[in-house]
């Protein structure tokens, strides 16, 4: 089951209406009251979360929720917060629901997320000129 809080309901109900099996909720707790939902996946927008983030981004990820998060743009701190989850199937900006469902079937790897996570955190790679295992 795919679960919808984008904080947006026009956005929510194009969604559930293009991703099978995909239900929409009103609130954002209803996703963590009960553990009715572990090991689901929720589509969730940062902005519609109240608290903080990174603690609700924690309950998710404990339940083993895989989260499908929608950003503002890279260089927001909610950003930061995901990569610092492990949460790699992330869309910033505008999207096209088309976009969501195919991330719902092909799930982002580290790899496809590696340079937002570099430029995040500013990490600077120097030229490997050995190969590996000299």
């Amino acid at each position: 089951m795919v679960v919808i809080y984008t904080g947006n309901n026009e956005i929510d109900k194009i969604l559930e209406n293009e991703i099978k099996g995909s239900m929409v909720v009103s609130y954002s707790d209803f996703i963590i009251e009960d553990n009715k939902f572990e090991n689901q996946t929720v589509i969730l927008g940062a902005n519609a979360i109240e608290g903080d983030l990174r603690e609700y981004l924690y309950y998710l990820r404990s339940m083993n929720i895989r989260i499908i998060l929608l950003l503002k743009n890279e260089k927001t701190k909610e950003t930061k917060i995901a990569l610092e989850s492990g949460i790699y199937d992330l869309v910033f900006g505008n999207f096209y629901s088309s976009q969501i469902k195919e991330l719902v079937e092909n799930p982002n790897s580290f790899k496809d997320i590696s340079n937002i996570y570099r430029k995040v955190f500013d990490i600077k790679l120097k030229k490997n000129t050995k190969k590996r295992g000299e």
